[in-house]
């Protein structure tokens, strides 16, 4: 597993769900480890509510962060309602271990680091207030004020904000530095017209299926008489039509589990993770309504593909899976356009726009 300190919400979430779990067996130990407990004495009253209430709110968060993706609302509602609860829970805690004196006042700044990673410049200047006016309500209503307490608190609420200011500008630019190094690595991967990753994604893809020993689908497609959109409505109509396909493609290839590319100039490719006949014939015949359906121009300009594809079952290598999906590919336009060849196991599937044309039984393509 690699390491890195560069994390996405996600993974900066776990880690804090993480931290929990430790501020918490630490105060388990404070209350209930003899050697520490009888001589610390704090006041343990409410302390087994805190930790039956913290342990359920840690639990359930660490289930949630399992099954939610980041772009789910409910991830939303977890991260930041979790900040509201650490700080209820800190100054619960607290006031039972020493309120001022307190030996876990340090993870006020924890709770600070958390709010700015998700409210950036605000999140660190409202945390760092409310640390701060929690704890001077706990000077407040403290029953002795001695020059140790008032010492220590003037102490931890400059540092308060001496993390709360510093802190930020350390967390906001390693977000930062987060976002242009994703920024950068999708414009590596990822083609600006139509959205699709590109043709050394489609390189990187392929050569991961293969390395695995399930069988894969590799289909290339090719827009007919693209030349001809061109020249007759122009090249930004040329565009319009490239970045539309670019949308069906996307959606249809994450229907299928697959995924889509721009393979360069107006041909595509799919990779799709299933190779069993009755998938392919209905991805294929999807993908033959989508287009049929779809109007690229104001005037209702139609367009039309070409394909070929083959299972990766029947190769020995890439390069001959490639080379051998081009020559369908080259047959289907030869024969007319509109239409896809595919070899599926021990048979060629001929199509035409969503339906079969017929199945012919072969034993090899060479």
């Amino acid at each position: 597993m690699k390491f890195s300190l560069y994390m996405d919400d996600s993974e900066t979430e776990k880690l804090f769900s993480y931290l929990r779990w430790i501020v918490a067996i630490v105060a388990f130990i404070m209350f209930y480890f003899p050697p520490l407990s009888e001589r610390l004495q704090y006041d343990s009253t409410s302390f087994p509510l805190l930790f039956g209430l913290s342990i359920a709110y840690i639990s359930l968060a660490q289930f949630a962060l399992t099954r939610f993706s980041k772009k789910e609302k409910y991830f939303t509602i977890l991260t930041k309602g979790g900040i509201l609860f650490d700080f209820i829970a800190f100054f619960w805690l607290l006031a039972l271990t020493g309120e001022v004196l307190s030996p876990i006042f340090p993870v006020a700044f924890l709770i600070i680091m958390h709010a700015t990673i998700y409210w950036r410049t605000k999140g660190a200047v409202f945390s760092s207030i409310g640390v701060t006016v929690g704890y001077s309500a706990l000077l407040l209503i403290g029953e002795t004020w001695t020059f140790e307490t008032i010492f220590v608190f003037i102490m931890n609420s400059f540092f308060v904000w001496i993390v709360g200011l510093f802190g930020s500008m350390i967390v906001l630019r390693e977000r930062l530095h987060m976002k242009q190094k994703e920024i950068f690595k999708e414009l590596m991967i990822t083609d600006y017209l139509t959205g699709l990753f590109n043709h050394r994604s489609f390189q990187e893809q392929i050569r991961l299926l293969a390395s695995g020993s399930k069988s894969f689908t590799l289909i290339l497609g090719d827009i007919d008489h693209f030349k001809y959109v061109n020249d007759t409505y122009g090249h930004m109509a040329g565009d319009l039509v490239l970045k539309e396909i670019g949308h069906i493609f996307h959606e249809l290839a994450n229907e299928y589990k697959g995924v889509a590319f721009r393979y360069g100039g107006e041909e595509f490719a799919f990779l799709l993770s299933e190779s069993s006949p009755t998938h392919i014939e209905a991805f294929m015949s999807d993908l033959y309504t989508g287009l049929k359906e779809k109007s690229f121009t104001e005037d209702r300009l139609r367009i039309t593909m070409s394909f070929g594809g083959a299972t990766s079952s029947q190769f020995d290598s890439i390069d001959r899976l490639v080379v051998s999906v081009d020559q369908l590919l080259y047959k289907a336009k030869a024969s007319g356009r509109n239409q896809a060849i595919v070899y599926a196991g021990k048979s060629t599937i001929c199509y035409q726009n969503s339906s079969i044309l017929n199945k012919e039984t072969i034993t090899s393509l060479t």
